[in-house]
């Protein structure tokens, strides 16, 4: 039977047939859960206490910490600190060099853009590592020698963005956690082993972490823009994790992979496997790419 069938009689999950009635019924009964679920999720919401305003003239006191975060000024800091070294570096780590990513012929960006959706599902074939060398150069690759300007836009060109990978079914590569070393385009190898289960773990038990041939973990070095651009350093960290996500996503869609965005994690745990301290650095973002 079609998707778009027409027939009056209706197919149940498991396939066997429903009669109208029976579908109505069912129907009724989502709709009532989705009117008691919005109710309760308002009710709720006019129950949790919000702080009022002290008296006549006073502002209120933020609800939430988005709004305390977009409501907060700088005035208290004087000091914002000295512009810290441009790139970051594993000198004692394995270095593997990744294939030149130059030359592949994808369809045409309209194409891609209209195609990309996130995908969580993945054939179990690895990925080859011209693939994977394509992917890091879209992320992050240099694309400008003389400037070092890169492939997503960065505010004042500071980069704070590193990428690190836990590889997990690539071939010609150890399974392990890795971090990009942008100027050479190579591979620094931080740990050694199968972290599948980890990051599944740090991404509270998604699927599709574990069963990914890389997730991508995108991290910020705050001081990279906060000496700059002071109380706008979060923001801009945000914006141009969001810009090397989508060139990720756009890369794998044109390459015929899947790639699907991850923003729920736990970020203790996540900073703890890649070795970074959540103070100086902290990870931002995940993108699991797999073959499909």
């Amino acid at each position: 039977m079609s998707r778009h069938s027409t027939s009056s009689e209706q197919r149940s999950s498991d396939g066997s047939s429903q009669e109208p009635s029976a579908a109505a019924a069912q129907g009724r009964r989502w709709f009532m859960g989705t009117v008691a679920a919005t109710a309760g999720g308002f009710l709720l919401g006019q129950l949790l206490p919000i702080r009022r305003p002290a008296g006549p003239g006073s502002e209120p006191a933020p609800a939430d910490v988005d709004v305390l975060y977009h409501r907060s000024q700088a005035e208290a800091i004087t000091d914002w600190g000295q512009q810290p070294e441009r790139y970051k570096t594993y000198s004692q780590a394995k270095q593997i060099a990744l294939p030149d990513p130059s030359g592949y012929g994808g369809p045409t960006l309209e194409e891609t853009v209209q195609a990309r959706r996130s995908r969580r599902e993945y054939s179990g074939e690895p990925l080859s590592l011209e693939e994977l060398s394509r992917l890091l150069h879209a992320a992050q690759g240099i694309t400008e020698p003389q400037t070092q300007h890169r492939a997503a836009p960065s505010a004042g060109a500071l980069y704070p963005i590193e990428v690190y990978l836990a590889v997990q079914d690539v071939t010609g590569l150890d399974s392990g956690i890795y971090h990009y070393a942008v100027q050479t385009h190579a591979l620094e190898l931080l740990r050694q082993g199968d972290f599948s289960k980890s990051v599944m773990e740090t991404g509270v038990g998604q699927a599709h972490l574990g069963n990914a041939n890389v997730c991508f973990v995108l991290s910020a070095i705050f001081q990279r823009t906060r000496w700059k651009y002071r109380w706008r350093t979060y923001r801009y960290l945000l914006l141009e994790a969001g810009h090397i996500g989508q060139n990720l996503c756009l890369a794998a869609t044109a390459m015929g992979l899947g790639a699907c965005p991850v923003g729920a994690f736990l970020d203790d745990d996540l900073n703890a496997l890649l070795g970074l301290d959540g103070q100086d650095e902290a990870a931002l973002y995940i993108l699991a790419t797999g073959a499909v």
